[in-house]
């Protein structure tokens, strides 16, 4: 046994991931990433063992046959693609998301930025996205955003 191989298995006791969470793959994901690294778990198995072990019944039901015959490299990277191919929205999904929002509701505008720019999944915002935004806000918001626009372009 390599002396990073038994740093490994010190570091496996240690780590209890949350039950994986069907509604939001990717911060799941980016929770566990985290745990991977604050205890320098690298070793792909290992990743791919601690996640088969955060699945519940349900869930592993849904992926059994990968699970029965996981694939012998990148079992890590395979299951979270798969996890997130089958929980995660897709990108048509996640648009459709973005055009009819309920607006503002009992949100911050900041909370709602937030949930936007999470459905973007990394893209970059636009005018558009901007647009949707403010098309989520109030009324009386909305025209004073298009009024300080207005004095913007003028100075």
């Amino acid at each position: 046994m390599s002396k990073e191989d038994g740093k490994e298995q010190q570091n496996a006791v240690a780590l209890k991931l949350p039950t994986f969470w069907t509604t939001q793959p990717q911060v799941w994901f980016e929770q566990a990433e985290a745990q991977f690294h604050i205890r320098q778990i690298t070793a792909d198995t290992t990743k791919y063992y601690y996640v088969v072990g955060a699945l519940d019944q349900e869930t592993a039901g849904h992926v059994i046959d990968f699970l029965r015959h996981p694939p012998s490299d990148d079992k890590y990277e395979e299951i979270k693609k798969l996890l997130s191919n089958t929980f995660g929205l897709s990108r048509r999904a996640r648009a459709a998301r973005l055009l009819h929002m309920d607006g503002l509701g009992d949100r911050k505008p900041s909370m709602l930025m937030n949930e936007m720019l999470t459905l973007m999944d990394g893209h970059k915002p636009c005018f558009l996205f901007e647009q949707l935004f403010l098309e989520q806000m109030p009324e009386d918001i909305r025209l004073l955003s298009y009024c300080s626009m207005c004095i913007a372009r003028q100075a």
